[in-house]
């Protein structure tokens, strides 16, 4: 229910304007622009003015997770409209932070969305190389939901390059 939500959220921006909670107010302009993202698929312009909105809130008040959340955000964005270089600059932009801050969950997804992105360019060992390493974290940590979503990356890479059973093992070790 788009409308009940974005009335809802739009009630609480303004609550949290109206009060001077800045931390809030980013995150319901971060939650209006997931909104509008699912509501309006293709149409990312309102979803991208709130993000980067949320963005200069998160920076300005130091939210560094934040921060990095909504550079993801961007980078996810910016991939799903075929926008390469942007997405990685973002995904690369939010793992320094990652990083920076001990995000090690975090850290695993850039790198995974990282993978993706290689992989969308055809970049087979550079995607893989950072599969691998994304899988390594969520196994140290033990984010098994994560680890599946490595192991099912590398198993589609297998497969691209024609490795069937290496493909057939990733992808039942995922499952």
């Amino acid at each position: 229910n788009y409308d009940e939500a974005k009335r809802l959220t739009n009630e609480t921006l303004a609550i949290a304007r109206e009060i001077g909670f800045r931390e809030g107010e980013a995150v319901a302009l971060g939650n209006l622009a997931l909104i509008v993202d699912e509501e309006s698929i293709g149409d990312y312009d309102e979803a991208v003015r709130l993000y980067n909105e949320a963005l200069a809130i998160k920076r300005e008040i130091g939210d560094r997770e934040g921060e990095a959340a909504s550079l993801n955000n961007l980078g996810i964005i910016a991939k799903n409209r075929g926008k390469y270089d942007e997405a990685e600059r973002l995904y690369n932009e939010s793992l320094a932070i990652k990083r920076e801050i001990g995000n090690r969950a975090g850290e695993a997804s850039s790198l995974g969305n990282l993978g993706n992105i290689a992989e969308t360019r055809g970049d087979y060992d550079e995607a893989e190389r950072l599969h691998n390493e994304s899988l390594a974290i969520e196994r140290e940590i033990g984010h098994r939901r994560g680890e599946a979503s490595s192991l099912n990356n590398l198993g589609t890479i297998a497969g691209t390059r024609g490795d069937l059973d290496e493909a057939e093992r990733l992808h039942n070790e995922s499952l």
